[in-house]
């Protein structure tokens, strides 16, 4: 009897996407061992690493990541479709040593973007592996689209941020989903709270970047009526339009296993802190070890 085809369905969620490095870790801790793999944005670019055997190496990048390392990474700039032009993220990953294309990959992998012209969700399975990554890690408003294949390409987790249809349309037979994001409900923002984190890197940024992280009060000077600033905006536009997504999609589409991360004190920029990610995917994967070793330990 054929055995199944496990599948990892690996979610969006900008730096809270680090959380499928400890997913990886625990699963592999547990005897379980995916076949194939589907990422949206951060999920793509761990996804990609680990099924080219380099998942040491990003982690080893990840952890080291500093809020000063962080500046230098990211090449901000104002001007053009986001604040990140995205040569640090190629550079990033061309320096862990990728093959060369996805078909290279010693598994399955798939990608998914988003076609900006057409809005439709793009799965790329064939071509260059950097791009392919780059152009699905292209968050809106801070990371500048990627040209690919005569299109520009955006962030998959615009519209699949739980990609369970894609590791299935891989082959997978039974299929974990991680989503990042479980944790954001409620209040997406809050007048005058600043980004976790960034209050420090806000002073390590050029004077003219500054007011992107630091709210602006109205002229009346009452809390309800502080302006978001721009990185703000962006990190609850984003939390709000994939929440619902990401729930029409699982309830059309749901996996076998879903782990869902508790990450709210963790914005979608706060990269330097990928430790506290990590130790919250163990713990995901140790929440639901029962259920997991029932129905994935073949």
């Amino acid at each position: 009897m054929k055995k199944p085809v496990i599948g990892l369905a690996l979610g969006s969620g900008g730096a809270r996407g680090w959380c499928h490095i400890g997913v990886l870790r625990e699963l592999a801790d547990m005897g379980i061992t995916p076949q194939v793999i589907a990422g949206s944005s951060m999920g793509a670019l761990v996804g990609a690493a680990f099924a080219a055997g380099k998942l040491d190496a990003l982690e080893d990048w990840a952890q080291a990541l500093t809020l000063r390392s962080l500046i230098t990474l990211i090449d901000m700039r104002i001007g053009g479709g986001g604040l990140v032009a995205g040569e640090g993220v190629s550079k990033m990953l061309q320096d862990l040593d990728m093959p060369a294309t996805i078909e290279d990959l010693p598994l399955p992998f798939v990608a998914v973007a988003t076609d900006l012209r057409r809005g439709r969700e793009i799965w790329l399975r064939e071509g260059n592996l950097v791009d392919s990554v780059r152009a699905s890690v292209s968050i809106p408003g801070l990371l500048r689209p990627k040209w690919l294949d005569g299109r520009w390409l955006m962030d998959g987790g615009l519209l699949n941020p739980v990609p369970v249809s894609a590791a299935r349309a891989l082959g997978a037979d039974l299929v974990i989903a991680v989503n990042p994001n479980a944790a954001v409900s409620g209040n997406f923002w809050e007048p005058g709270t600043a980004l976790p984190g960034f209050p420090d890197l806000s002073s390590l940024l050029p004077e003219k970047l500054r007011s992107l992280w630091t709210d602006e009060d109205a002229s009346d000077a009452t809390p309800d009526h502080t302006e978001p600033s721009y990185v703000a905006l962006v990190n609850a536009a984003i939390d709000i339009m994939s929440d619902q997504i990401r729930r029409s999609r699982l309830a059309g589409d749901p996996p076998q296993a879903l782990l869902n991360a508790h990450l709210d004190g963790i914005s979608v920029v706060d990269f330097h802190r990928a430790a506290d990610c990590i130790a919250e995917g163990r713990r995901m994967v140790r929440a639901q070890a029962e259920n997991l070793a029932t129905t994935f330990s073949l």
